[in-house]
């Protein structure tokens, strides 16, 4: 006879449906149970939302027509980061100094190198081994001791954004204030979906 105990360990799950792994634990996607009990598909549950990509398309726009191409490469869409065995982690926009990224790294695998920013827009993790705020924090420690300079959150629940740098206080800022991303770039989320039509 099965005991209780035992009934409740989940089987295992595949590894596609492992977003990150964050200190040696896996970081599954939001919605990865109802995968598992075939009430949704994996390609359902992986989407970012109209918000999160319009925001992206910002950060997108902002950077490559500001930053200077010959000296950066910025990566959008949940890039790869190897850091170690025990961390895997992506980033929503990842802007790299060309003369600290070699060419040589540009294959197949994720990349072994920090970036020297990583932009997150939102939190889409399963949160039964995290809360949100605990998954930021552990995330962006571990990317700042990693050697990223900068890392930014972009969170629209609460229309606020968190930049964290090696060295100094977290911030967090509202969302409709002027925020340097580099080099005096600055982004206004408020301003930017205000002016685009956008109610939020």
């Amino acid at each position: 006879m099965t005991s209780t105990a035992q009934r409740k360990v989940p089987r295992k799950v595949p590894a596609y449906l492992i977003k990150e792994i964050l200190n040696g634990i896996p970081i599954y996607y939001k919605g990865y149970k109802a995968v598992l009990r075939k009430e949704k598909t994996l390609e359902s549950i992986m989407g970012a939302s109209g918000l999160q990509v319009f925001i992206l398309r910002y950060f997108s726009y902002l950077l490559i027509r500001q930053l200077d191409e010959n000296q950066y490469f910025v990566f959008t869409g949940e890039g790869g980061m190897h850091l170690d065995v025990n961390n895997n982690l992506s980033g929503d926009v990842m802007i790299y100094e060309q003369n600290k990224l070699p060419i040589s790294k540009i294959d197949t695998h994720y990349l072994d190198v920090p970036p020297k920013i990583d932009i997150e827009i939102d939190v889409s993790i399963d949160t039964t081994d995290f809360t949100e705020q605990t998954y930021i924090y552990q995330k962006t420690d571990r990317l700042l001791s990693w050697g990223v300079e900068k890392v930014i959150w972009v969170l629209s629940a609460s229309k606020k954004v968190i930049v964290a740098e090696q060295g100094k206080d977290w911030l967090l800022i509202d969302w409709s204030k002027d925020i340097e991303i580099i080099d005096g770039i600055k982004f206004n989320i408020s301003q930017y979906l205000e002016k685009s039509g956008v109610n939020f």
